[in-house]
């Protein structure tokens, strides 16, 4: 009922009005008493909650609402828990309300009938305004009623249930104390194996790491009980989830759910990883225990986990090997690289690397350290198990996860942590072993074949899937003296004999001049023909060749529609388009006499552009088949001429370039201009840039974004010149309107800030970026590491001003920084560009994310001896050193104050003389002090972060090895790492105790350990020039090998039948320093074989890693997997 309100009146006199109506229990209808409830709040709304002016006291208007509360009618209740809602706006009004017990009738309003969904949620909706304003006061009887829905809501299908454990996660944060006591957290977990969204399975698992974290709240969860009993429906095979739950019932169900919290557990950084890998019979060693359980629905369950948490992608139910490793690879199509969606863009961000190659990766530190965790307790055995013993689609997917994990500690954990993983002698010796079943034996041969197969495949690295990007690389000024991949494969098939008879009959075996089917014509012998030596139209005036120059012609032309009419899925797509594209250059290379044909072509193909590509919808190319036809193929045609001089001019000529820049402003030729951007030439200066730099500023904002995308490409692709023209469009792409554009941009400004060319191209185009936030001081920051940059900003006051700000306000931010991107990385969580609060849209966690070190200010400084000086001057590292021995842990803000500290002194010390300045604090014990025992676990997780970026240097390195901490010690720019000296001599008494069962040949030691990349897999003997470098303390020299370097990999060799000869060496052993004579106490026995013997020389033997043979990229496009830089830090055993 609309009762109306007179707020001219006093407002005395209408909350006097209001509350005899509300308090009346006869003679006003409920309805009516609703509507006065309505109007409390809008009175109150109105004039304030300041108590004089409502005539009465708080405690004389909460008695009267609370009777509204016990009225008979759910509205009215409902809106008497709304009243109390807007009434209680501070501490002192929720103690009046609680002292009169209203919670009572709160709880009340809980446990009703769950048909009052209106009445609950407005209880719901006070429940957390009580938290809101005092959560220290908050009520036992409401707690209970929270925890009694939370726990057995399911039960009853109840729909308040998630709220209900929502509102019990908040009230943790806050008040763990009363949720403890209570039962809570039981609560929280039982329903993390209930739910299946992983997103609402983080905010349950983060709620209870969150409380472990700090040692205040640590009392409150027994993580021997409760933590751990999220893995009950995988450790107990008679699981009830329920005590009127069936055994095994809805034990799938079960199952998936501990998959999310179990991965969420283990992504949650340190907290996570600490408590269920602690000694002793912890949570890790139950999960590695079960696989040796001939369980097929747990292993399949649990392998599923595993591939989770190392961030790999989880191959097809396959019984086939290669078809499963298929499906998990990179380079494989996906979806998002479809010309409607991100297209090449989104292919190269996957297949090229990125620029950074000695900035640390702090993905790859934790990684490190959860592999080592699970290597320690046994998951390489454990894997080795299901291998053996499972079904034939369970081993295959056990094997490809066997070979990841060994390949990503070759990568990234430590030489003295991960040289002996490759021996495997379980496997072997089941593969070798007649003593043990068939089946079994043939299962871990074929364990070792598939291993040697993987290793084989990760050997190639990642390949272009599309002919677009492999054009790109191809074209790009580090490619060229690269072969043709293309090109090499139908060269290899036909022996060329440079004879003109040879020459007429390929011509005539091509079906080409008698045959009409198009597709029936040879085309590997086509192929062949247009790259033969000497041959083209100008040497070659035989009317044959013309004749099949014009057959060729009238199939490519689009008015044939022969080849635009094919379907991009097409068997012989790819072959068909890489043919076009050597016919151009074949009519290229044959000057005057190709130049009519030449131009016949390329006028078609403009004429098909402009004339598809009407002002009118329906006239577009994307309706006339550019999506799904060959025709699409027609701009890498174009694309080829115009890498030419000759082609540019043609090109020109027949004026594609006016086309392509009349349609950058027509509406709805997104998907053309996307073509044209990806496919032309930009190497040199010309229409090509002119055309991109329209397309960035003039067009759609979905081609903005592409070309702004496309910018990264070509950086990682190393287009010629980038610096000086590449960098430009990017400045100006920072003031695009559209803050998606802009901030893409700066995204990739600060990856081209990798090579020093770019920084020196940015100083000199002066980017004004202070309206791009944090992030855009951050870019600027990085003029700061080279003297031009320094200089340029000391001059005008600038570096004064930051460090002033660093140390009152931005060295907190840069933790949040971290922080928010580890969280990003880790979790579900996505944070929009243009907003400040994370929103959860994605129920699917990035494969393998990469979370480079954002840019520090003393970080940046100390890569100039003036910027140390500076620092010095400002007792930075002393007050920083402060901070870290005498840290205030009793809140949240000294715990702040530590980690930005942390951060703060880690990068100081990723240069030498920034750790010069550390070391004189004798700061690193504490920080690894700090690592080893601090009661908040977070912290340990920030010190374990902050000494990989310490071990950025050798000097870092060693200074860290003297406190037992070993770390990676090889850059990305390191091709061929070499084992440190040091680590020969230790390893040499430590292996010599490896069981021998099996052994290596010396041609494949484990100090081949592939600790930079996987771009590097095999042995390698490295020029003297090179070794230089490297080691000056000796000879730099190299005895080179009497045979051609073969692959000598742990793989290679495992799957080798020397293996079964008696010719065995001892386990692991290495090349030692100098080779020894047989008589030498120090060589161990049997190590050496004839070929050995016969290098005997005082020159130094060193094992180094082959250079991968990449077909046709760039120098440091295509490692096989991305580079890592030596901030691995793992605790030495026994330390």
């Amino acid at each position: 009922e609309n009762v109306p309100l007179d707020l001219s009146r006093e407002p005395s006199e209408n909350f006097r009005e209001i509350l005899q109506n509300v308090a009346k229990s006869h003679g006003v209808s409920n309805m009516r008493k609703l509507g006065h409830l309505n109007n409390f709040i809008k009175l109150l709304c109105n004039i304030g909650h300041r108590e004089e002016n409502f005539g009465f006291t708080y405690e004389e208007i909460i008695v009267c609402l609370r009777l509204a509360l016990l009225n008979e009618a759910k509205e009215v209740r409902a809106a008497g828990l709304r009243a109390l809602r807007y009434l209680i706006r501070d501490t002192n009004v929720l103690q009046k309300v609680l002292r009169l017990q209203v919670d009572y009738l709160i709880s009340r309003c809980i446990d009703i009938q769950q048909s009052n969904e209106g009445e609950r949620t407005q209880a719901l909706r006070l429940v957390r305004k009580i938290i809101t304003v005092n959560a220290m006061l908050f009520p036992t009887s409401v707690a209970n009623s929270l925890i009694a829905v939370g726990t057995d809501g399911l039960q009853e299908r109840d729909r308040m249930v998630r709220a209900a454990v929502a509102i019990i996660c908040e009230l943790a944060l806050k008040n763990p104390e009363v949720v403890a006591k209570r039962g809570g957290l039981s609560t929280i977990l039982k329903s993390v194996i209930d739910c299946q969204l992983s997103r609402i399975n983080e905010a349950l698992i983060t709620t209870v790491l969150h409380l472990l974290n700090h040692p205040c709240t640590r009392q409150y969860v027994r993580v021997d009980v409760e933590l751990e009993q999220i893995l009950a429906p995988f450790t107990d095979f008679h699981y009830r989830h329920n005590a009127d739950t069936a055994e095994g019932q809805l034990k799938n169900k079960r199952i998936n759910c501990v998959i999310q919290s179990l991965v969420t557990t283990y992504n949650i950084e340190a907290e996570g990883i600490i408590n269920l890998c602690k000694a002793g019979n912890s949570g890790i060693q139950s999960l590695i225990g079960l696989l040796c359980i001939p369980n097929m629905e747990v292993r399949k369950g649990l392998l599923e986990v595993l591939y989770e948490i190392f961030r790999l992608p989880v191959p097809i139910i396959n019984e086939d090997f290669t078809e499963a490793l298929q499906s998990v690879d990179p380079a494989r199509f996906q979806d998002t690289w479809r010309l409607s969606d991100g297209f090449v863009a989104a292919e190269a961000k996957v297949i090229l690397p990125h620029r950074a190659r000695s900035r640390a990766d702090l993905m790859d530190n934790y990684l490190a350290f959860v592999l080592s965790a699970f290597i320690t307790s046994g998951l390489l055995e454990g894997l080795v198990e299901v291998v053996t013993s499972s079904d034939d689609q369970l081993a295959t997917r056990a094997t490809i996860l066997l070979g990841e994990l060994l390949h990503m500690a070759n990568t990234i954990l430590p030489h003295s942590h991960s040289h002996h993983l490759h021996c495997l002698p379980t496997l072997i010796n089941m593969a070798a072993s007649f003593d043990i079943p068939q089946e079994k034996r043939l299962r871990a041969s074929a364990a070792v074949n598939n291993l040697k197969r993987f290793h084989e495949k990760k050997k190639k690295g990642l390949k272009p899937y599309s002919l677009y990007l492999d054009h790109i690389i191809r074209k790009s000024v580090s490619s060229h003296s690269r072969r043709d991949s293309h090109s090499r494969v139908q060269r290899d098939i036909y022996v060329i004999k440079d004879t003109e008879e040879t020459l007429l009959m390929n011509l005539r075996d091509s079906h080409i001049l008698n045959h009409k089917q198009n597709l029936e014509w040879n085309w590997l012998l086509i192929a062949t023909i247009l790259k033969w030596p000497n041959v083209n139209l100008r040497n070659n005036k035989d009317e044959q060749m013309h004749r099949f120059v014009r057959r060729l012609l009238y199939f490519y032309k689009p008015t044939s529609k022969l080849y635009a009419g094919l379907a991009l899925d097409h068997v012989k797509a790819r072959q068909l388009t890489v043919v076009g594209c050597q016919f151009v250059e074949f009519l290229m290379d044959s000057d005057e006499d190709g130049q009519g044909y030449l131009e016949d072509l390329v006028r078609d193909m403009v004429s098909w552009l402009c004339s598809c590509s009407g002002l009118k919808p329906e006239r577009s190319l994307q309706s006339n088949g550019l999506l799904t036809t060959l025709s699409q193929h027609y701009f890498l045609f174009l694309g080829t001429l115009s890498a030419h001089p000759q082609g540019v001019k043609m090109l020109e000529k027949c004026g594609l370039f006016q086309c392509l820049l009349n349609l950058c402003s027509v509406k709805n030729q997104d998907a053309v201009l996307k073509l044209a951007v990806t496919t032309l030439d930009y190497s040199r200066d010309g229409l090509a840039r002119v055309i991109l730099s329209k397309v960035l500023t003039a067009s759609t904002d979905t081609c903005r974004l592409y070309a702004t995308k496309h910018l990264r490409v070509l950086l990682r692709a190393g287009v010629e010149f980038f610096s000086s023209w590449g960098m430009e469009l990017l400045v100006t792409q920072l003031h695009d309107h559209n803050k998606v554009v802009s901030m893409e941009a700066l995204d990739i400004l600060d990856e081209a800030c990798e090579d020093k060319a770019n920084i020196h191209a940015l100083i000199q185009l002066k980017p004004a970026v202070s309206h791009l936030g944090d992030k855009g001081l951050l870019l600027l920051l990085r003029f700061l590491s080279i003297p031009k940059g320094f200089s340029y900003l000391n001059e005008r006051g600038y570096v004064s001003k930051q460090l002033d700000k660093w140390q009152k306000e931005y060295n907190l931010k840069y933790v949040d920084l971290i922080e928010e991107q580890l969280n990003e990385a880790l979790t579900t969580y996505r944070k929009p560009v243009d907003g400040d609060n994370y929103v959860r849209r994605s129920n699917q966690r990035l494969q393998r994310p990469n979370v480079y070190l954002p840019v520090h200010l003393y970080g940046q400084l100390v890569h100039d001896k003036t910027g140390c000086h500076l620092l010095e001057a400002q007792n930075v590292v002393p007050d920083l050193s402060y901070t870290v021995r005498s840290p205030m842990l009793d809140t949240w803000e000294g715990v702040k104050q530590l980690k930005a500290a942390l951060w703060a002194l880690g990068n100081i010390g990723s240069s030498n003389w920034g750790l010069n300045l550390l070391q004189e604090e004798n700061v690193i014990p504490d920080i690894l002090a700090l690592a080893q025992h601090c009661e908040v676990l977070s912290v340990r997780g920030t010190c374990i972060y902050v000494l990989g970026v310490i071990s950025k240097t050798k000097q870092g390195c060693e200074v860290l090895k003297q406190y037992g901490w070993d770390a990676v010690r090889h850059s990305r720019r390191t091709l061929w790492p070499v084992t440190p000296d040091e680590v020969d001599t230790q390893l040499t008494s430590e292996l010599s105790s490896v069981p021998s069962t099996l052994s290596l040949n010396s041609e494949s030691t484990s100090s081949r350990h592939n600790s930079e990349s996987e771009s590097q897999p095999n042995m390698y003997i490295l020029d003297d020039d090179k070794c230089d470098g490297l080691d000056s303390s000796d000879d730099p020299s190299f005895y080179p090998h009497s045979k051609a370097v073969k692959d000598r990999s742990p793989f290679t060799i495992l799957g080798s039948t020397r293996f079964v000869r008696p010719r065995f060496l001892n386990s692991l052993s290495l090349p030692s320093k100098k080779l020894r004579s047989t008589s030498d106490p120090k060589s161990f026995s049997g190590s050496r074989t004839p070929t050995d013997l016969k290098m005997e020389s005082p020159r130094r033997n060193r094992t180094v890693t082959e250079p991968s043979v990449y077909t046709n990229l760039p120098k440091n496009c295509f490692p096989q997997h991305r580079n890592i830089h030596c901030q691995i830090i793992i605790k030495t055993k026994g330390q």
